[in-house]
């Protein structure tokens, strides 16, 4: 099985290329997995004696691996079959989701965790055969997406600055290893044209285009990211690739493009008011880390508190 790791910036289109190539019949798209990376402070990987159970006894307790929704019983686990390696181990669990969703035997596993390109040397020493497709959105699109909801940035300059900073994990993989081993997508291109774009990754992927992709039904969305991935199942539409011109601010847009210099422009987009974008003034940064303080430490708690348990009493 062939890992396809999806990264780029939260809210950037992870999970809606996932879906979308996950709809492919070699394809299976897991949730996130963020519990891969934590994996690898359980054993010494490059050992010969792995202890697999006190692995998965740690994994199974963890937050993004429930979401999984997959049941592990340690006592009924054919260890003998799984092999010893971090990958052996990893692609077993992708076959266990897979058996759970009618995808037992699937050829490539797309993997769509945001932060893949943060760990993209780490995951590639593990799966050499991997490859990975680094997904970028306007910042000003992904800034408003982002600041609606209980986690991450809620205020626009620290949003303009976190989207730098993720979207800088991917360029630096791109640099690294090139178009041959990672893919830059752009999810302005994939909205617009999302047959042509599919085409494209298809044929880098070598694996057949199949028209029922673009349907992006390819996923099944957990009950705890329903409300934030409410497009996914859905075709990608290029009309919620502009929304944030009418849902931001327009002195939110100059303080964005103030931040962020021409990192927009590297990236082939346009600003609104370029190098005369003014700074934020003292007030506004006072007012602004209050609103960031109130949201983080009351509001979004509560609010991650009972989507929680309606994730898992429901």
């Amino acid at each position: 099985m062939i890992p396809v790791l999806i990264g780029g910036c939260d809210r950037s289109g992870t999970t809606l290329l996932g879906s979308l190539l996950g709809n492919h019949c070699e394809c299976i798209c897991a949730p996130e997995s963020q519990f891969k990376i934590e994996m690898l402070r359980y054993a010494d990987w490059m050992s010969d004696d792995v202890d697999l159970l006190h692995v998965l006894s740690k994994i199974k307790d963890l937050f993004h691996f429930k979401l999984w929704d997959i049941n592990i019983d340690l006592e009924a686990i054919p260890l003998e079959k799984i092999g010893s390696s971090y990958k052996e181990l990893m692609i077993w669990i992708v076959k266990q989701y897979g058996k759970k969703h009618g995808k037992p035997n699937p050829s490539m596993w797309i993997d769509h965790t945001p932060s893949n390109t943060r760990y993209a040397h780490t995951l590639f020493d593990f799966f050499p055969e991997a490859k990975m497709l680094h997904i970028i959105r306007d910042g000003r699109a992904v800034a408003s997406s982002i600041m609606r909801l209980e986690w991450g940035p809620n205020t626009i300059n620290n949003a303009a600055r976190y989207w730098v900073e993720k979207v800088a994990y991917g360029l630096a993989a791109e640099l690294c290893w090139g178009d041959a081993r990672v893919k830059r997508v752009m999810y302005e291109d994939l909205a617009q044209n999302p047959e042509r774009t599919l085409r494209r990754i298809c044929y880098w992927l070598n694996i057949d285009y199949q028209s029922d992709m673009i349907h992006g039904n390819g996923f099944v969305v957990s009950p705890y990211t329903k409300n934030q991935h409410a497009l996914v199942g859905k075709e990608p539409n290029f009309e919620r690739a502009n929304a944030w011109k009418n849902e931001l601010t327009s002195r939110q847009i100059e303080v964005f493009e103030n931040l962020t210099g021409d990192f927009l422009i590297h990236l082939g987009y346009r600003l609104n008011y370029g190098a005369k974008a003014i700074p934020m003034t003292k007030l506004e940064r006072r007012f602004l880390r209050t609103q960031e303080t109130v949201k983080r430490h009351i509001i979004n708690r509560i609010r991650h508190r009972s989507r929680i348990k309606k994730t898992f009493l429901s």
